[in-house]
């Protein structure tokens, strides 16, 4: 009589679902950058000058999608320079376009809703082309 593969199925998904939170603790993101928890960024605002990136860190062990949005819902913002979506297991470290539009920003994870960061990008006067840096 043949095994039923439902068998097999569950046990796996069970793994898939705790096996990331096991093994030793992973480094904290240095500073400068944006860590993302399990289900968290390790801030919740930030403020960048124009002309600015932020580096977005996978700190865990658990899958994001990364991009513009809030509460889990990704949209489309040509002035967030995130191009598409970011996958933060299979490279654990992104750095961003340069943020040229002054205003209020969002990125969130598709994973997890309530991982959303406001990115408050402040006008820098300081030179002619707008930019800081």
């Amino acid at each position: 009589m043949p095994i039923p593969r439902i068998l097999f199925c569950v046990p796996l998904l069970a793994l898939g679902l705790f096996l990331p939170a096991l093994g030793p603790d992973l480094a904290t993101p240095a500073a400068g950058t944006v860590g993302m928890a399990h289900e968290v960024f390790t801030t919740e605002t930030l403020t960048v000058h124009q002309g600015a990136t932020l580096t977005l860190v996978n700190n865990s062990r658990w899958m994001h999608t990364i991009g513009p949005g809030r509460d889990g819902k990704l949209t489309d913002n040509a002035a967030v320079p995130l191009a598409g979506r970011r996958l933060m297991q299979t490279n654990d470290v992104e750095t961003t376009g340069k943020w040229n539009t002054p205003g209020t920003y969002y990125l969130t994870c598709s994973v997890h809703p309530e991982m959303t960061v406001k990115v408050i990008v402040t006008e820098c006067g300081c030179c002619s082309n707008g930019s800081c840096q």
